[in-house]
């Protein structure tokens, strides 16, 4: 990093942020042969029945119905479902554009993945060598095939992501590290007024209300062909949830990339 050279975190949610609805539905949960609509109810109903966190559910029971369907539960595999995956216009270029924007402006972009999707899928998009860090829902794999919940990410907990990145704790082991607290003039990673989130609704309202509160920057994306969609991002910026509204497209001179280019030239040194 250049002398004096500042830094920015572009800190995404996946699923409706860079892609339509839920990774799963495009092709894997359709490979299980099961419904898209009746997964998500037998989610629900699991969780109610069991009084347990639905992403993990739908993470017990997408391994269930994986191995009904005899469907490797492997990196692999998920990387290879997250190959076929379908973005958003702009999106597969979005990344390394907006970094090389930076560097020319003596402004080193950094991007992050906060989502309750799928690791290993997001791994497998053609993008996935910009993204300095993922913090999604991932599989621990024993002898290949996936053995039990190794980090899972819902609404709630994506807060301590955004603490972690601003602190620089990034290993999701380190309690102390993100637990720490910092002072004026403490060495952090990313002042909360470089950070900036994107999201799609009401599920990201406490990250949202994290960097609202600490001075950084909530962009809602919404689709511009969805009105349910385009109602959501209109609620939330009314109820002062979020500074922007922006459709979902990442392509360049659109919304997104003239909001994030301003941005960067108001902070280049």
């Amino acid at each position: 990093m250049k002398k004096n050279m500042q830094k920015i975190a572009l800190c995404y949610d996946f699923d409706g942020t860079l892609c339509s609805g839920y990774m799963q539905n495009q092709k894997l949960i359709p490979d299980c042969n099961i419904d898209i609509g009746k997964f998500w109810s037998e989610v629900t109903q699991y969780s109610k029945d069991n009084k347990m966190d639905p992403t993990l559910s739908y993470m017990l029971l997408l391994e269930d119905k994986m191995h009904e369907a005899n469907l490797e539960i492997t990196k692999q595999n998920f990387q290879n479902y997250g190959r076929q995956l379908e973005l958003f216009k702009g999106v597969n270029e979005w990344f390394s554009r907006i970094k090389e924007y930076g560097n020319e402006n003596n402004v080193e972009i950094e991007h992050y993945i906060i989502s309750s999707g799928l690791t290993n899928m997001i791994e497998g998009c053609s993008f996935n060598d910009q993204i300095d860090r993922i913090y999604a829902c991932e599989y621990f794999f024993k002898n290949g095939r996936g053995h039990w919940p190794k980090l899972s990410v819902n609404y709630s907990n994506k807060v301590q992501f955004i603490y972690r990145i601003h602190k620089g704790a990034f290993e999701v082991h380190d309690q102390d590290g993100v637990n720490q607290k910092k002072y004026f003039g403490d060495h952090i990673h990313v002042p909360f007024e470089n950070m900036i989130f994107f999201g799609d609704g009401e599920t990201d309202v406490p990250t949202f209300n994290v960097l609202n509160k600490n001075n950084g920057k909530s962009v809602c994306v919404y689709e511009d062909k969805n009105q349910k969609s385009i109602d959501i991002a209109n609620k939330l910026f009314s109820d002062g949830r979020v500074h922007h509204l922006v459709k979902n497209d990442y392509s360049e001179n659109s919304e997104i990339d003239q909001l994030i280019k301003n941005i960067v030239k108001s902070k280049s040194a």
